[in-house]
């Protein structure tokens, strides 16, 4: 929700104001980008990027450098919210700013200055009418002085005043997602199209896209699953970050009828289930229907046989969910058990004093109840539960393959400088600290994190934030086709799918992410396979920055195509460097010139604050590259690689039929580095 497409987050929020006039306080938003380097004029930021610093102010009134709360020079600031507007009519607005600085009303440009200049002010109008209209202000800070200011001239009035504060709205009460590093600004002209450096914005050619939604259907998605006879479940929720713990229920689960039919037009829904709260887990076994939601798992039963699924009761509840971030996902089912995962809990300010909490937090990472930030499973037949791994955080997403391997995704916060792929073995612990002495609760303090006392494992893949993922979600196992084996990965806050391949290095698990579908009608939540080999596809999303470009419900589903392109195929480890496998042949002579690789790695330092910066960020140089005998794999000679690292790897070649690639990025972990 970034640019340009704040506008779809904006324009959300006009068309539901007058129904939710609840969701607005008075006030804007403003958030910082940390560039770190000169720019010679305003220009967009890259989709998809988290703010560094996002706050709430009273008005546009930012009178020298100290006033806007972040970096020193070298940001983009970014200013969005409502204009509540009384009087209708012809409003003159002068925009004060050093340096360039643009206002759009209503999608409309209104004051557009884009170079570097000393303070001064730029002019311009529009006609409004009486109502609310989405606004935002983009301005670039090179060093020097800095300011941002607003002021209009109203239809009745002979001067220009400041825009007072009671003619700003903007979301209330949301949870403002931040994240440290440097931006990326789209000023350069190198690399600037979709893959290469900018995100995908199309579906990948192996899948053609179907809209399955019947008409009206609007489902912020939380879970879904296959009955035995092809309907398709779909548990929907309302997802609110504004910190508030609300145990009314907000969940349902709906049934779609010939869900996998070719003809759109026969899909119906109605129904199956309600009273739910944050249903963000569902498996089918049998013909019984399991929904994992914030106080444990519910079990459906339809004894009769007649698909109305009469019998509903509580399965287990064995864990306590008394913050608004205690979320249950899941489930994953695997011979005989039940899999889920559980976050940990976020304090914001508004919540400290209606949950009782005392002391100093870090970064909202406060204390929890028994359990938290764990992934569990629960034996169906005796209901045993057992706790299997600690230290997750908001490990949306869960897989268990059919040999029974675990794999969990975790978000970036407190202890996650970077969102990760883990592949949980039971005993270890994962990297998340609950917060615990800083805020006394439950009520002699919070309880550690599962297996806290055991040594750290890293994750198989760190997802780098901003880059290729910021919210990951469902990891799905691909189970044929030429990337069988690896894995797809919802993306929620960037949207789209990712593809992960894995390899054992070691006796651990690492390998490479690469970017694989965008073209969806919404961030990512859930996938699952159905019995027609499609993909279905489940988004949600939420205020704030808690979605992809301010959608907010989805449902798709992606058919196979058979078409395949010219992209990555996998990353390996060797003894000096990485082997590149492609999905066509290339030219001996471009693959062998080291010259056409870009390397850069670094390494992530957890801490107690919210993600974090990499750490010892190194550019290295290919020495030698060697093509195999047929051209579509590569080996990569790259002297300076450090195991514990994080590997950049860019190429850009054209295939020998004249394509080029889909997506030019990679992102490799390497744990560890083969002795043979």
């Amino acid at each position: 929700m970034r640019r340009t497409v704040h506008f779809a987050l904006l324009v959300l929020l006009f068309v539901t104001a007058q129904c939710r006039a609840t969701d607005l306080e008075p006030g804007l938003t403003l958030r910082l980008y940390d560039i770190g380097r000169p720019m010679e004029r305003l220009a967009p930021l890259r989709a998809d990027q988290t703010p560094n610093f996002d706050r709430r102010i009273d008005a546009l009134n930012l009178g020298q450098l100290t006033d806007f709360g972040g970096p020193e020079q070298y940001f983009i600031a970014e200013a969005i919210g409502m204009l509540h507007i009384e009087t209708p009519g012809r409003y003159e607005f002068a925009l004060t700013s050093d340096d360039g600085a643009r206002l759009t009303i209503n999608e409309v440009e209104v004051v557009a200055f884009p170079f570097p200049r000393a303070k001064a002010a730029s002019t311009g109008a529009i006609e409004l009418a009486a109502g609310l209209h989405p606004f935002s202000i983009t301005m670039f800070q090179n060093a020097g002085p800095a300011c941002l200011s607003l002021a209009w001239k109203t239809p009745a009035a002979a001067e220009f005043q400041p825009v007072p504060a009671s003619a700003f709205r903007t979301e209330k009460g949301v949870t403002r997602v931040v994240s440290p590093g440097r931006k990326i600004v789209l000023d350069t002209g190198v690399h600037m199209r979709p893959g290469d450096a900018l995100p995908l914005e199309s579906v990948h050619p192996a899948w053609s896209l179907e809209h399955i939604r019947p008409a009206g259907f609007e489902p912020q998605v939380g879970a879904l699953a296959f009955l035995p006879d092809n309907r398709l479940l779909v548990a929907t929720f309302t997802p609110l970050n504004d910190g508030v713990l609300d145990d009314a229920p907000n969940g349902t689960i709906w049934v779609l009828d010939n869900a996998t039919s070719t003809d759109t037009s026969r899909i119906t829904v109605h129904p199956l289930a309600d009273g739910l709260r944050d249903p963000l887990g569902l498996a089918v076994v049998g013909r019984d229907v399991y929904v994992c939601h914030r106080n444990g798992i519910d079990r459906l039963r339809d004894l009769d046989a007649d698909n109305t699924y009469e019998t509903r009761e509580p399965f287990v509840q064995p864990w306590v969910s008394d913050n608004y971030h205690h979320f249950s996902f899941g489930l994953a089912h695997h011979d005989g058990w039940l899999y889920a995962t559980l976050s940990t809990a976020i304090y914001l300010e508004n919540t400290h004093a209606a949950e009782g909490v005392i002391g100093d937090m870090k970064q909202s990472n406060g204390p929890n109840p028994p359990n938290r930030g764990t992934c569990c499973r629960i034996n169906i037949e005796s209901r045993e539960v057992q706790f299997l791994a600690g230290g997750l955080r908001t490990p949306n997403g869960i897989e268990v393959t059919p040999d029974g391997d675990i794999f969990v995704s975790d978000n970036q916060g407190a202890w996650l400088p970077s969102s990760k792929l883990v592949h949980v073995k039971p005993g270890r612990f994962y990297g998340h600290y609950n917060g615990l002495e800083r805020s006394a609760r439950y009520p002699d303090g919070g309880h550690p994190s599962l297996f806290s006392d055991q040594p750290v494992s890293p994750p198989a893949v760190w997802l780098p934030q901003n880059e290729i993922c910021n919210s990951p979600t469902t990891p799905l196992r691909i189970d044929d086709g030429p990337f069988a084996g690896q894995f797809y990965l919802g993306e929620l806050t960037m949207g789209g799918i990712q593809r992960i391949f894995l390899e054992e290095v070691e006796g651990e698990l690492q390998g490479a992410v690469f970017r694989h579908t965008q073209g969806l009608e919404c961030g990512v939540n859930r996938i699952v396979k159905g019995p027609d080999d499609c993909l279905y596809i489940g988004g949600t999303g939420a205020d704030g920055n808690w979605s992809w470009r301010g959608t907010t419900f989805g449902l798709q589903r992606l058919r196979p195509t058979g078409a395949t392109t010219f992209e990555y195929h996998s990353i390996s480890a060797t003894t000096d460097g990485l082997n590149v496998r492609l999905t066509r042949p290339v030219a001996r002579g471009w693959l062998e010139n080291p010259a056409n690789y870009t390397v850069v790695q670094w390494r992530y330092q957890p801490t107690p604050a919210y993600g974090g910066e990499k750490q010892d960020e190194t550019p290295l140089t290919v020495s030698r590259a060697l093509a195999s005998a047929t051209r579509d794999s590569v080996r990569l000679t790259i002297p300076g690689l450090t195991a514990g690292s994080v590997v950049y790897l860019r190429m850009d070649p054209v295939s020998e039929t004249g394509e080029p690639m889909w997506s030019t990025l990679a992102w490799y972990t390497l744990n560890r580095i083969p002795r043979n």
